[in-house]
């Protein structure tokens, strides 16, 4: 039997970082996946203690850990409640809709990014879906 990792665990991060960077869509999802290149925080609302960082290069995931770095060296903070991330993960509802509805928040960044790169962010938060996790945090 699987085990299920606390999201944005190590092992958690570990595992999404394959799951998306061996998902086509999300780099085929990018505007321009060559010049994606930067570090990116999601969090979850109300809850400081569980956020990862994402740091790309050219559309490739090449580190996904806890909070490590410094709020000045992210490009973008995006935020979501538990049942949001869980809900965008399941292929419930994509993550424009949910950008849209207020869902998925925008913390720091331009709010351009997640549009220019729309399919991009659903193929991402989709492929979280592939890692088994614990959700009752």
């Amino acid at each position: 039997m699987v085990e299920n990792y606390k999201l944005f665990s190590q092992e958690w991060c570990d595992a999404a970082k394959d799951a998306v960077n061996s998902n086509s869509d999300v780099f085929n999802g990018f505007k321009d996946a060559n010049s994606f290149t930067n570090r990116m925080e999601f969090g979850t609302i109300g809850r400081d203690d569980l956020a990862s960082h994402i740091e790309w290069d050219s559309g490739r995931i090449v580190s996904w850990t806890p909070r490590k770095f410094e709020h000045e060296d992210l490009w973008l903070i995006i935020n979501g409640s538990l049942a949001t991330w869980q809900r965008a993960a399941a292929g419930e509802q994509p993550a424009g809709k949910l950008l849209l509805a207020g869902q998925i928040k925008f913390a720091k960044g331009p709010m351009t990014a997640a549009i220019e790169n729309a399919p991009a962010l659903n193929a991402f938060l989709l492929s979280w879906g592939q890692v088994p996790t614990e959700w009752d945090l």
